[in-house]
């Protein structure tokens, strides 16, 4: 159940009255927010261009999964107020139904068939899933009874389907799965291999979509589905992405900052910490995003917009303002450094 304060049905800018494209661009150009943009269309699609049907799509699969997941929810201060099942659960809230563990598994299929791998055991490296039961299957009761061995020697296939399993809910909880759900959810959108990067990278899609930013700019066509916006001069509508440098990567607090790294990064390229949300509602006081990963989740987070603005509020900022001074609202486990939107071109 949702908090009261949660939107119930998804508005994007295309959907404000004219007075108020007029007045948010004329706020835009007094803030001086063009030139920081990626691309030239970012404001004016997020202005004037309904959210496209994939787009749509896509925020309807994240809904679907995070109501499956059990509808863990985070309010606009970043407090959990519904907790839902965890990654490596194996609940199942519909009879026939997928456990959590098995949905995370599945996300995992638009990225490579054969993730999630890594067990960590407290080894120096991680054993790899498919190894482990290449072993185990060495030792099964039919393949020793074939090489002459005792009839209660080995273990049956119970044994070896219940071994699998504890492999692949290890290998869940193990191995972060935040990008292999937004993948999955570009692939259920109906995108195509030209049209984002199916990766277990975040940076990995955003940079494509740096670089779809540049294409345009240089007036060269582009398939790929996304374009780079800086998310503090540019309002989400549903089905875009909202982005974070984390960890290691944190420095990387502002679009100009993480800019740098994905104009210049090879898909593949060094590891940079991210993590993205998709943004599934937005109403006149802020918008909605649900995420894989988070809390262990599929998480649904309320973001505000600053007061009678359509920017973020500048508290979830790190830079933002000092929690606990006056006026100053503390955002909590969502205070994080919100800089790069993934707009649908």
């Amino acid at each position: 159940m949702l908090p009261d304060h949660m939107p119930r049905q998804n508005a994007s800018p295309s959907s404000l009255p004219h007075q108020a494209k007029s007045a948010l661009a004329a706020l835009c150009l007094a803030s001086a927010c063009a030139p920081a943009l990626a691309a030239p269309g970012c404001l004016d699609t997020a202005l004037q261009s309904p959210s496209p049907a994939r787009a749509l799509a896509m925020a309807t699969f994240a809904t679907q999964e995070h109501e499956a997941f059990g509808g863990q929810t985070m309010d606009a201060e970043g407090r959990m107020t519904t907790d839902g099942d965890s990654e490596a659960e194996d609940t199942r809230r519909t009879v026939p139904g997928l456990a959590p563990w098995e949905r995370v598994v599945g996300y995992w299929q638009a990225v490579d068939p054969l993730l999630p791998s890594r067990v960590r055991y407290g080894g120096l490296r991680p054993a790899y899933r498919q190894l482990l039961m290449q072993s185990l299957n060495e030792a099964s009761a039919a393949r020793l009874q074939g090489m002459g061995v005792g009839p209660d020697e080995g273990l049956d296939s119970p044994e070896l389907r219940a071994v699998d399993v504890a492999l692949k809910r290890v290998a869940v909880i193990d191995t972060p799965w935040s990008a292999a759900f937004i993948s999955w959810l570009a692939r259920q959108a109906g995108l195509a291999g030209d049209e984002f990067v199916f990766s277990e990278a975040h940076v990995d899609y955003a940079g494509a979509a740096w670089q779809a930013g540049i294409e345009e700019q240089a007036g060269r066509p582009t398939r790929y589905a996304l374009r780079a916006c800086d998310l503090t001069r540019t309002p989400p509508r549903v089905g875009d992405l909202v982005c974070q440098a984390r960890g290691a990567g944190a420095d990387l607090d502002t679009f100009d900052k993480i800019g740098e790294v994905l104009a210049t990064r090879p898909t593949g390229g060094d590891a940079l910490p991210m993590h993205c949300d998709v943004v599934v509602a937005v109403d006149a006081t802020g918008f909605d995003t649900i995420g894989g990963n988070v809390l262990q989740s599929v998480t649904r987070r309320r973001l505000d917009f600053a007061p009678g603005t359509r920017w973020l509020d500048p508290s979830y900022l790190p830079e933002g303002c000092t929690p606990g001074a006056a006026g100053c609202i503390d955002r909590h486990m969502s205070r994080q450094p919100w800089s790069l939107l993934l707009q649908w071109r």
